[in-house]
């Protein structure tokens, strides 16, 4: 695969005087290139001569189902790491955020990222109920269009899950310019599922990882306006599987379900390298110009599922707690804006703040009111971030995993609905095994509760 370092512009065009060629030159006009790929779809090139206001960055936003940081190379739990050459690239060129929470599942950690608002103002934080996102709130799909004045084109690719029911038209109706994918939260098969576009469902047959990237690639050749595309894999989401041999690296493994069963995470391993695989030709496909004006954002969406966590996680703090082993997630930033290449940041980022983030990012503005609080300024240099704690929250039929908490970065609170409490000190405990309410704690530890506690209060008023 080609680095994905932008080589050096070339100017290009049709030349009708001596004169046009200078005034060419001087101004660096170029005219778009393609790249060769292996894509099934057509990628045509953009206008030769595209609107002004496209000297806005693009933004592509990278959601995986069910990734947590210890199946992250990068990141430092997990003994075992998948090959993923495309988002190692991205981490080398760009900046590694290590303490970024997600929701436990998706549905709310989505919502969250729509609205830039907790669930606990939107009524979304669970999966199976309080699942359905108001078709009123703002979501940042209209924000871009508005505050650019219709410069903006954005899509959602790929997994939608926070409406309950078959309101298909509901992503464009909210304000989304341009939705296809799986509306609901998963497939049973990977490669036979449902497809909803145009305010419609059908059922297709096409391996979904390759297909989402096939629609994303194909939506951003038709762009000839800056755009912003959320590309929402169902990978590595179950049912674990082995993907078409050649997008991943795990080699010949058997593909029958007791072989999957005994030993998932291999099969788990191949899914996420099929998505690295997919994301790679995704960025092999745009041209040098297009890639060097373009944002790339990669993030979970929730922690690793029970079935394939690793050490210091275990099945009971993993996927859908509020264990760090259920909300601490991966973050990359790489591309355009971004001037920080292969450094790690250890601010609070919560999911929501991407809201904003991605806003200022695309040199829009930051909108009042809500909860997300923008860390683009992180991207060129590090330093404080404007967050002071990171929250996440979820609700279901279970009150002991049902609840929320927050931290300040070494120490959490996780509030369960039954009224337990836990507490930890996550910078020294990362496996959170020793709850610092029992017994006697340090003069630090009482200060930082009592703060938790009235931060968690302020949030959730």
């Amino acid at each position: 695969m080609p680095r994905l370092s932008i080589p050096n512009k070339v100017p290009k065009m049709v030349l009708y005087s001596a004169a046009l060629i200078l005034l060419i030159v001087q101004c660096g006009k170029e005219s778009p290139r393609m790249t060769d790929n292996d894509a099934p779809v057509s990628t045509d090139s953009p206008s030769e001569n595209p609107p002004a206001n496209n000297t806005r960055p693009n933004v592509l936003f990278v959601l995986a189902d069910d990734l947590g940081i210890d199946a992250m190379p990068g990141y430092s739990l997990g003994a075992q790491k998948p090959s993923l050459p495309t988002l190692e690239r991205l981490a080398n060129e760009g900046v590694r955020f290590t303490k970024a929470w997600a929701n436990p599942v998706c549905t709310p950690t989505r919502a969250s990222i729509l609205t830039g608002k907790y669930g606990v103002r939107t009524g979304v934080v669970g999966v199976e109920q309080n699942n359905n996102i108001n078709p009123n709130e703002r979501i940042l799909q209209r924000a871009f269009t508005e505050q650019s004045d219709g410069a903006y084109q954005t899509s959602i690719i790929g997994k939608w899950h926070v409406s309950a029911g078959n309101d298909f038209d509901l992503p464009e109706a909210m304000g989304v310019g341009h939705y296809a994918g799986l509306f609901g939260g998963g497939v049973d098969d990977y490669a036979q599922w449902r497809f909803t576009t145009n305010g419609a469902t059908t059922v297709q047959d096409s391996y979904i990882t390759t297909a989402l990237t096939d629609l994303a690639i194909e939506w951003i050749a038709e762009q000839e306006q800056p755009w912003f595309c959320w590309l929402a894999y169902t990978a590595p989401h179950s049912p674990f599987h082995l993907p078409p041999q050649a997008l991943h690296h795990q080699g010949d493994l058997p593909a029958d379900e007791a072989s999957i069963e005994a030993n998932p995470l291999p099969y788990y391993f191949a899914m996420i390298e099929s998505l690295d695989t997919e994301l790679g030709r995704l960025l092999n496909s745009l041209s040098p110009a297009a890639l060097e004006n373009t944002l790339i954002v990669f993030m979970g969406d929730n922690g690793t599922p029970n079935g394939v966590a690793q050490t210091p996680y275990v099945s009971t703090k993993a996927k859908g707690s509020l264990y760090q082993g259920g909300i601490h997630v991966p973050l990359i930033f790489s591309g355009h804006g971004v001037d920080r290449m292969g450094e790690e940041e250890d601010a609070l980022i919560t999911a929501v703040d991407l809201y904003n983030t991605f806003l200022e990012a695309a040199g829009l503005t930051g909108e009042e009111g809500l909860d997300s609080q923008s860390f683009w300024p992180l991207v060129s240099s590090s330093g404080e971030g404007s967050r002071v704690v990171n929250y996440a929250e979820v609700q279901g039929d279970r009150p002991n995993r049902s609840g929320y908490t927050v931290s300040d970065g070494r120490y959490k609170l996780i509030v369960f609905d039954n009224g337990n409490e836990r507490f930890f000190d996550v910078l020294n405990d990362a496996g959170e095994n020793t709850n610092l309410l029992n017994g006697t704690r340090t003069d630090a530890a009482e200060s930082a509760l009592t703060i938790l506690r009235a931060r968690a209060a302020a949030i959730r008023q």
